[in-house]
């Protein structure tokens, strides 16, 4: 008499059941090894802040140096802490994203648990190859170094200082100025700079100014030494602005055509250097390296700034939250997104809401951090219609909940330029659509600004020498 399917099943599932039991199973995959599994995903993810003269603490270039770290490299990467990367979304919106497959994660996990073997060494992938002397763009076309080293305070308090540094372009190869000049002007294009810090532990940020009037250097003469003080503005209405640095930011050049700044033949950098205070007396002489186009110029990329001031933080408050949010004034194409705050910081979250009532995400990001931020780039970039309305929430947490809470006990924290003070800010890489509508982003960035330090008591105006910008911009 024929069985029943279902019987037939069932003893076939017994066979296989009895056959597990006596130990028939398939083979487990080979263990991972350094040289086969392991260098490919550090050589293309970490080694380039982990090697000599970057940022990361330590170097992940060779065997031995990742060996010795097989269980932290395995804890870091599985609890998604490295590779360091902020935002949650949108969802691979962003160019260069430093995110690792749950594959690549799993292979650190089976690495680290077999005793991290290295396999053939002479297999192993080289190290990608260092930018020149350690730029990561590559040799710069000019150079332009702080004239003389500053000795940086050692505390309480952190320091913003501006340096006025002469440039004279006459040294730059003449086709090089040829292809950068603007058509009829004597201003050239610049496609990206590059900050390189002469004290990584103490230089936390530093921005790059244009100042052909002399005004950087007439304040450090008035003041007597080596550079000024000046927080927040770098003390006069520079002419341009070329760029800047913060921790874990990527320099890059923008798409064929588009220009970061320009600047002219000769006249003075400002450069502007918050300093975090590291409680000795340390010794800085950064330098900044400026690449200049070399193709037509179609646009030059423009900002607009969201932020608040009115920040006044209580002890033990755990979700302290700030917005802001201002309307696009003409078609622009957005192209990057730039959040900034300090220690206490929790989540920022900001979109766009356009003319037709479209809600658009642009950045969220839950798990802030201070040590890493960057400015984000679109994998495609995308038109804010004219009339959109950005808006940005900043959530903070000032309780003994919050790990990077630089007070414990917690105290009151307010707006201010130390590291333990704290600021909200989110800027919108934009170039205009149509040319001419540059002046519509330079007067909504003029009255933002004239808003805000309007939220500051004249006392704060005072201390943090705002006066005369207050002034200035009441005046236009």
């Amino acid at each position: 008499m024929r069985r029943p399917a279902h019987a037939l099943a069932a003893s076939t599932l017994g066979i296989a059941l009895a056959a597990l039991g006596t130990g028939a199973r398939a083979a487990d995959p080979p263990a991972p090894t350094w040289a086969s599994d392991v260098a490919p995903i550090l050589m293309g993810h970490c080694v380039g802040c982990h090697r000599p003269g970057q940022v990361a603490p330590f170097s992940l270039l060779t065997y031995a140096d990742a060996a010795k770290r097989s269980r932290f490299l395995a804890r870091t990467t599985h609890a998604r802490v490295m590779p360091p990367w902020s935002p949650d979304g949108p969802e691979a919106a962003f160019v260069d994203e430093r995110r690792l497959g749950d594959d690549d994660v799993a292979t650190l996990d089976r690495w680290a648990a077999g005793g991290a073997p290295p396999g053939d060494l002479s297999k192993a992938p080289a190290p990608p190859v260092a930018g020149d002397e350690g730029w990561h763009l590559g040799p710069p076309d000019v150079v332009v170094r702080m004239l003389r080293p500053y000795s940086v305070p050692a505390g309480p308090g952190d320091t913003y200082h501006v340096f006025p540094i002469p440039f004279s372009l006459a040294g730059v190869p003449a086709d090089v100025t040829a292809r950068a000049r603007i058509p009829d002007t004597d201003i050239l294009a610049v496609a990206a700079v590059e900050i390189h810090a002469g004290n990584r532990r103490s230089l936390h940020h530093a921005d790059v100014f244009i100042d052909t009037k002399g005004a950087a250097r007439k304040r450090e003469a008035a003041e007597g030494g080596n550079g000024y003080d000046s927080f927040g503005t770098p003390g006069f209405v520079p002419d341009a602005y070329l760029g800047g640095r913060v921790p874990g930011m990527t320099p890059r050049f923008l798409p064929p055509g588009i220009a970061a700044g320009v600047m002219p033949l000769a006249g003075d950098l400002a450069l502007q250097i918050h300093y975090s205070a590291t409680g000795r007396v340390e010794t800085d002489q950064t330098e900044v390296g400026i690449y200049f186009m070399r193709g037509p110029v179609k646009r030059i990329m423009d900002t607009l700034y969201l932020r608040s001031f009115r920040l006044d933080i209580p002890a033990g408050d755990s979700r302290f939250v700030v917005e802001d949010s201002i309307v696009v004034p003409a078609d622009c194409i957005l192209m990057s997104v730039f959040p900034h705050m300090h220690l206490i910081a929790r989540e920022v979250h900001a979109g766009a809401t356009l003319p037709d009532g479209t809600e658009r995400p642009l950045l969220d990001i839950s798990r802030w951090s201070f040590r890493w931020q960057d400015k984000y780039f679109y994998r495609e970039p995308f038109i804010l219609p004219k009339g959109t309305r950005v808006h940005c929430r900043w959530v903070f947490d000032n309780s003994e909940a919050n790990k990077a809470n630089p007070f414990s006990p917690p105290r009151d924290i307010r707006f201010g330029p130390n590291s333990t003070d704290e600021m909200c800010e989110f800027q919108l890489g934009l170039i205009p659509v149509n040319l001419g509508d540059e002046s519509l982003l330079l007067d909504a960035r003029v009255r933002k600004m004239r808003e805000k330090i309007a939220e500051l008591t004249p006392e704060q105006r005072g201390r943090f020498r705002w006066s005369d910008a207050f002034n200035d911009l009441s005046g236009r």
